[in-house]
């Protein structure tokens, strides 16, 4: 059994003695190993974070803003939009049904937008040191994953009721 599976049982376990809910945690773990490797509570519903990199071609940002929604046996992640500088290099360049594509204007100037309803599940990601990926969540430091391991990381929740 994975260390996160024994995560998720200790977690459930504590929770129906002391008969009171958990809240939500954000769960980083090694992919194939199991280990868990940060935890970060997710406040809501709607539990949201984000997914921020630079892209490893263009060396432009790119955030990508997911969502967690419970689901019987656990939940999974959606991926709701995803901002970014330049094209191509596996980047999209037009929408899909259901999809919106349009330039935005920030305070950083102007952007490519992409507004989906993606399952992404499983969420595995690469900590590439040059990328500087990092987990976002509103009101808390960034998690940098290249300081956790060098193997790719499963990003999952627990606890994420309605």
């Amino acid at each position: 059994m994975s260390s996160h599976a024994r995560a998720q049982i200790a977690l459930a376990l504590l929770s129906s003695l002391t008969g009171h809910a958990l809240a939500c945690q954000l769960i980083v773990s090694e992919h194939r190993g199991g280990q868990t490797l940060a935890t970060m509570p997710l406040a809501g519903p709607p539990f949201l974070f984000d997914i921020a990199f630079t892209h490893s071609v263009l060396n432009t940002p790119v955030l990508d803003k997911y969502e967690w929604r419970a689901q019987p046996g656990g939940g999974q992640a959606w991926l709701l939009e995803e901002i970014f500088e330049g094209e191509g290099y596996g980047l999209p360049y037009d929408a899909q049904p259901g999809q919106h594509f349009r330039r935005v204007k920030s305070a950083e100037g102007e952007r490519w937008q992409l507004t989906l309803n993606r399952q992404v599940h499983p969420l595995v990601v690469p900590p590439v040191r040059s990328q500087q990926m990092r987990i976002e969540i509103e009101g808390l430091a960034p998690l940098m994953l290249e300081e956790l391991s060098r193997n790719s990381m499963l990003i999952s929740a627990v606890n994420c009721h309605p």
